[in-house]
């Protein structure tokens, strides 16, 4: 029986650095061929670029977008984030597909529109962009400004200071309210390279369910037993069991 062979795969892969080196060799004078052979570089593909018979410089098919709009899309993607709405794929994906249509080059997709390829191709070229897991942020919170948290220091310090409570800790406490849902969405979105956590806001709470669970504690470490309320009418029995001892149970509509 004949023994058979692959065919060997003709397609030489370069690197964009060598295309950019053999670009500049023979702009300092050296032939086409030679500057092809001494970077590796195919000579075809060199001597359109050198004789400008392409619409780019860049290794491999041009992209749809030229380099201006897709700096464009990567700056709306950046300013939607400062506003607290951060894009997900599906999103970024329409946001270039009406673009696109802006442009008059919707037809330049394969399929008719942009897609997962494209996205990820995109982002390869735009190392500003990742996609980062996001956590919802109420609107409530996100509304917040440094200048609001800065006045409440201020207050706090000043009850402090008034009522000699640095010396007593034990008559120090604080309050706060966590909340939990049955279904909380952290979809990937698209932000900053350097974004340590990526926040969506979102106007309610995020499930059908929703339990708040009241903490309070000292200064000193004594902590109170936690008070849970339930978002429902009715407070059922088996909802009361198995928490920390005396802890407190409440429902609530709203």
């Amino acid at each position: 029986m004949p023994r058979k062979y692959k065919k060997k795969n003709s397609y030489k892969k370069y690197s964009e650095s060598n295309f950019l080196l053999a670009i500049q060799y023979v702009d300092a004078g050296y032939s086409i061929r030679e500057s092809s052979r001494r970077y590796d570089v195919p000579y075809s593909t060199l001597n359109a670029h050198v004789n400008h018979e392409v619409s780019h410089d860049r290794v491999g098919r041009p992209t749809i977008f030229n380099k201006e709009e897709e700096d464009n899309l990567e700056k709306a993607a950046l300013l939607l984030q400062s506003w607290g709405v951060p894009l997900t794929i599906d999103e970024f994906i329409n946001l270039s597909k009406q673009y696109a249509l802006s442009l008059n080059k919707i037809n330049l997709f394969r399929t008719g529109t942009s897609t997962y390829d494209w996205l990820y191709s995109f982002l390869n070229r735009h190392h500003n962009l990742i996609l980062k897991k996001s956590y919802p942020l109420e609107k409530k919170r996100a509304a917040l400004t440094n200048e609001q948290v800065d006045k409440w220091f201020q207050l706090l310090n000043k009850l402090i200071e008034e009522n000699n409570l640095p010396n007593r800790p034990a008559q120090i406490f604080n309050a706060d309210e966590s909340g939990m849902s049955d279904n909380i969405s952290y979809s990937k979105v698209i932000v900053h390279r350097h974004t340590s956590n990526a926040y969506r806001v979102q106007g309610g709470t995020g499930g059908r369910s929703y339990i708040n669970v009241m903490f309070c504690g000292s200064a000193t470490g004594f902590l109170l037993p936690p008070f849970v309320i339930y978002k429902s009418k009715r407070l059922f029995d088996e909802w009361c069991v198995g928490g920390p001892s005396d802890t407190g149970y409440d429902c609530a509509k709203k």
